[in-house]
């Protein structure tokens, strides 16, 4: 059957889709993003088919072009779009009324395309480049697409003929054909697949392969010495991405970042004045554990400097004053200074201050020097090193238990960081942490919190003097626990006791039935149960305590429970590190932990950075950590968060009534003083090393 087609054109106004269109039900074939693509084709060269359409009507019904249509209707849509309008005149062929024919012609345009070969994709837009002129943003912009994805397509069209050749005979796949283009250069790509040829080729083994011929310029090595490397005339494989351009002279790059290296090391020690430098290309822990270390210290500031501190501690006076000022009464919303920005300031002005009292010796200065190597893409130094053949003694001083406390030796100098001493808000936070763990710990063991509820109880109900442990509240209360930061501690207490209480059978407590009736619905749980209630309850009744005389009792139970407070609970940047002082931080990090090369790297960095560096490091200690260190990390504890060993005592006040006096076997009467019940709600009692009760102070 012979089909007659009248070539015309037609107003685009006039175009709509024919109902005997094979898509026709499904329109949003044509909401497709590829449309965007083709509307971009057809604004740079035309349009290349025209429309296959028959009279419906008063308009024309589009039976073979459908995809062309909606391109034309978003072109027309763009105000920016030249020349394309809904009057515009659209190149088509009509077919007359032959309803057979039309469904034929609908159905074959859409069943017999073919999708094009990926291969020959690739190698048409190479051919546009290499043939036709064009270059990556020319085809961007005719095929409405993504310069990068213009440039891959190209990467891929321009492998070495011989391996685009196998890939199509099927004798490797499309990826690891990809994997070549890689590399710029056909002929090391030729080359690679030469050598690996009989191999199983994947794409990640040829990647692998590649990278070892030359350096990508956009790797920060390369990028550091780039102009040197075209100064010295060094090879460099042109990629259509500039950044994978690979500079092949492997040896070169490595010889100019060596020269990099020295020169900052240089540059370093001239202006910090030590006494030498050095560079290194790669550092480990195990070679600078054979330097010793200095570290600047606290100094006098003199002249300019001396006045600019004076300035900088009158205007943190003048911070402090306005934060305490923002929440008065006084204060209208709309007065209120931004605290964010006096915040920020303050951290600031506390740096220059830190900066300006530190310093190094002049003796430390003469014998120490820097260090710079290549780490984790960038030049890192280290300063106030003493080469081993310049050390004195080989171990760092320590005080009893081996952790270095400062003074003159190498590994642990005087400036190593200020003494450990918390403030007094940041103990009582602590204290609230650890009755956290130990109340998650004692709920896990039923049995032991079973047996310590029942004698606490009964101790304290016949004992009625004084109180053998003040941090049981088990006078139906729970324990009170402030703290000043509870979103940023340690969650897995908090979690371990969520999912006890989920286990537990609260069945008992039912709705609508009196207390007798719970009560007895509770004595029949099975005995099991009934511990595991009561230890879950327990465990919010231990309330913040310094675990001091007074505590032996729950220092005890929670050596027992806890016996490796780390294990369980951790300390956080919000919650702890980020209290600290930067120089305090610094300490603890150079002194206890024994990284005294990170803490001269992070001396320079804002406190926001070391605290980041501590979350981190407690979170998932570093895998590039010695034994050493990572034991120190593992096992560190702050104080208010350790649990001392039980100490013994005197005897407290009302235990002979527990085990009966001798006087009171005798006949006598019972002490007079000791009928009173004490009560610790409207005194501090303390006692002394020998356990004797020390002075009472009212509160």
């Amino acid at each position: 059957m012979t089909t007659d087609l009248n070539p015309m054109t037609i107003p685009l106004k006039d175009l709509t889709l024919h109902e005997l269109n094979a898509r026709a039900a499904s329109t949003d074939t044509y909401e497709a993003d590829d449309i965007a693509v083709l509307a971009a084709s057809i604004a740079t060269l035309g349009l290349l088919n025209p429309l296959i359409v028959q009279k419906t009507g008063k308009t024309w019904g589009v039976l073979a072009g459908g995809r062309r249509l909606a391109a034309l209707r978003l072109l027309a849509a763009d105000k920016s779009a030249k020349g394309w309008t809904q009057t515009a005149k659209i190149t088509c062929r009509a077919l007359g009324d032959d309803v057979a024919a039309a469904t034929a012609i609908t159905v074959a345009e859409n069943v017999t395309q073919k999708t094009m070969d990926p291969l020959d994709e690739f190698e048409a837009f190479a051919r546009m480049m290499e043939v036709g002129g064009h270059d990556a943003d020319s085809i961007a912009r005719t095929f409405g697409v993504e310069r990068r994805r213009v440039v891959e397509r190209l990467r891929y069209g321009r492998v070495h003929p011989a391996i685009r050749a196998d890939a199509r005979a099927k004798k490797i796949s499309l990826d690891a054909m990809k994997a070549f283009a890689e590399h710029p250069d056909q002929s090391v790509q030729l080359d690679t697949y030469e050598a690996m040829r009989g191999d199983y080729l994947q794409a990640w083994t040829i990647r692998d392969k590649l990278k070892s011929r030359g350096v990508k310029l956009g790797d920060e090595i390369a990028q550091l010495v780039a102009d040197d490397y075209r100064a010295a005339g060094g090879e460099i494989a042109a990629d259509l991405i500039e950044e994978d351009s690979i500079l092949s002279d492997e040896g070169l790059v490595e010889r100019l970042l060596m020269t990099k290296l020295e020169a900052h090391a240089a540059a370093e020690a001239a202006r910090l004045g030590f006494g030498w430098s050095q560079a290194l290309r790669d550092v480990d822990y195990k070679l600078l554990g054979d330097y010793g270390r200095v570290y600047p210290g606290s100094v006098d500031p003199m002249g300019d400097d001396a006045v600019r501190c004076e300035q900088i501690a009158n205007r943190l006076a003048e911070i402090d004053e306005a934060r305490d000022a923002t929440f008065g009464d006084e204060n209208e919303p709309d007065e209120h200074p931004d605290i964010e920005a006096l915040e920020a300031e303050y951290e600031n002005l506390n740096a220059a201050y830190d900066e300006l009292t530190t310093g190094w010796k002049p003796e430390d200065l003469a014998r120490a020097g820097v260090l710079a190597h290549w780490s984790r893409g960038r030049i890192e130094t280290v300063i106030g090193l003493i080469r081993p053949e310049d050390r004195t003694d080989r171990r760092p001083e320590t005080a009893a238990g081996g952790t270095a406390t400062g003074g003159a030796a190498e590994g642990g100098p005087e400036g190593s960081g200020d003494t450990l001493e918390l403030a007094e808000s940041l103990k009582t936070d602590l204290k609230t942490e650890r009755a956290g763990v130990i109340g998650s710990a004692l709920a896990a063991d039923p049995d032991l919190a079973h047996d310590l509820l029942l004698f606490k109880t009964v101790a304290d109900l016949l004992g009625r003097g004084g109180n053998i442990a003040y941090s049981f509240g088990v006078s139906a209360s729970r324990g009170e626990r402030p703290h000043g930061k509870p979103d940023g501690i340690d969650g897995r207490a908090a979690a371990a006791l969520a999912d006890l209480f989920a286990g537990l059978d609260l069945t008992w407590w039912s709705d609508g039935a009196s207390i007798p009736e719970r009560f007895e619905a509770f004595r029949a749980l099975d005995p099991s149960m009934k511990s595991r209630v009561v230890a879950v309850a327990l465990a919010d009744a231990i309330r913040p305590s310094d675990l001091g005389y007074s505590e032996t009792l729950l220092c005890h139970i929670t050596r027992q429970i806890v016996p490796d407070m780390r294990a369980v609970w951790r300390p956080t940047g919000e919650a702890f590190f980020g209290r600290l002082k930067k120089s305090v931080l610094l300490g603890l990090l150079a002194r206890d932990l024994h990284q005294p090369e990170e803490a001269a790297r992070l001396a320079s960095e804002k406190k926001t950075a070391i605290v980041d560096f501590f979350e981190r490091l407690f979170a998932a200690p570093f895998a590039t950590l010695t034994p050493e260190q990572r034991d120190a990390v593992e096992t560190w504890c702050p104080p208010g968060m350790e649990v001392p060993a039980p100490r013994e005592r005197a005897a407290y006040p009302g235990e002979d009534r527990l085990r009966g006096s001798e006087d009171e076997e005798a006949g006598d009467p019972p002490h007079p003083e000791m009928d009173e019940e004490i009560s610790f709600e409207d005194a501090d009692v303390e006692f002394d090393e020998t356990g004797e009760q020390m002075e009472t102070v009212d509160a």
